[in-house]
């Protein structure tokens, strides 16, 4: 692992690199599409293959990848070259990737995503066993350091990135009812994951956009181990507080996802970040970084195809933010996505 990267201690004992490359470089619309083909919406896996040799290059040792992002046998590409040239070895690397995704017109292909409603639970079980060696054998890999549930259910609320009310709460109108239904389908997809963590087949296992009541049912329904990472989106603007409060009593590690808010954030124009970046003579993005990896305590997953802003994010771990930073940072606070559903408004 990079000496300047500082990692996360997993409540069995293994270690994650605080710092990730994303995997999932997408067009969320036609404003965002490629002018040769305006119309397009969805992932671009074939940028992945060059953006995580250059975090390689970079230091970084986490990548962080999912079925439904289509990219596992670009990873695997760039893997097999390190490898094989006797740069890295299978230890050096950090790899996470998920499963349980439900659909998602455009985006996910039907042998990538689950449709959680429609299954019984036999039939998530049979399809998430499916899933977990299907990215195995996609990736190129014996084993992942991490596999996660990539979403608790389908359907929920997408955020507004103006939105200022705070709604990250475990009670009042941000939770929608849990469906009975759904409930016992995570608990049969996590006990997929359960197994395969008992075969070494993943050296560590979790969950994504769950929030507290989610994963306490888990726990209260069957589940043998307690989740070790829940991955959510988290930023200045989205931070968390009660999700990442019971995490961390439960000594599960935060994964954040979006730090910069895909650009529709605009952080490089807030005028307390500019302050706090001037101050410290850093940019808005690293601390932005540096107050989720040193203040939240999480780890943070960012895409990018620039080694120089991959370079400038491993450097943000050495920020130092002092407690008048901390404060205004803490005001920032919006509980809003980029367009993201809210873990609050999943079933």
């Amino acid at each position: 692992m990079s000496s300047s990267i500082p990692t996360i201690t997993l409540s069995n004992g293994v270690q994650m690199p605080a710092i990730a490359i994303g995997t999932a470089p997408l067009s969320g619309s036609t404003a965002e599409a490629p002018q040769s083909n305006p119309n397009y919406v969805g992932f671009f896996p074939e940028r992945v293959t060059r953006s995580v040799h250059l975090a390689l290059q970079a230091g970084l040792r986490h990548i962080d990848t999912a079925l439904m992002y289509r990219c596992h046998e670009h990873v695997a590409h760039v893997l097999c070259h390190w490898f094989m040239e006797g740069k890295l070895s299978r230890e050096d690397v950090f790899i996470t990737s998920k499963v349980f995704h439900p659909p998602a017109p455009g985006f996910g292909l039907d042998d990538t995503t689950i449709d959680i409603s429609s299954l019984s639970v036999e039939e998530i079980t049979n399809k998430v066993h499916a899933h977990f060696e299907k990215c195995l054998v996609e990736l190129g890999v014996g084993y992942v350091d991490s596999m996660l549930l990539h979403w608790p259910s389908a359907g929920g609320g997408a955020g507004n990135a103006t939105t200022k009310n705070d709604n990250d709460s475990s009670s009042g109108s941000g939770l929608v009812e849990i469906d009975h239904d759904n409930r016992a389908k995570r608990l049969a997809a996590w006990k997929v994951l359960e197994h395969y963590y008992n075969m070494g087949w993943a050296r560590s296992i979790g969950v994504s956009n769950f929030h507290e009541v989610h994963i306490q049912h888990l726990l209260d329904d069957g589940a043998t181990i307690v989740p070790q990472i829940n991955q959510l989106e988290t930023s200045v603007y989205i931070q968390h507080t009660k999700i990442i409060q019971y995490c961390q009593e439960k000594g599960i590690a935060v994964f954040a996802f979006s730090p910069f808010g895909r650009g529709v954030m605009d952080m490089e124009k807030d005028e307390i970040l500019l302050e706090v970046a001037k101050k410290q003579n850093v940019s808005p993005g690293q601390v932005a970084l540096a107050y989720l990896v040193q203040h939240l305590k999480c780890a943070v997953s960012f895409y990018s195809s620039s080694k120089e802003r991959m370079e400038g994010n491993i450097l943000a771990c050495s920020v130092h933010l002092d407690p008048e930073d901390v404060t205004k940072l803490e005001m920032l606070q919006r509980s809003a996505s980029w367009g993201l559903p809210s873990p609050y408004t999943l079933t």
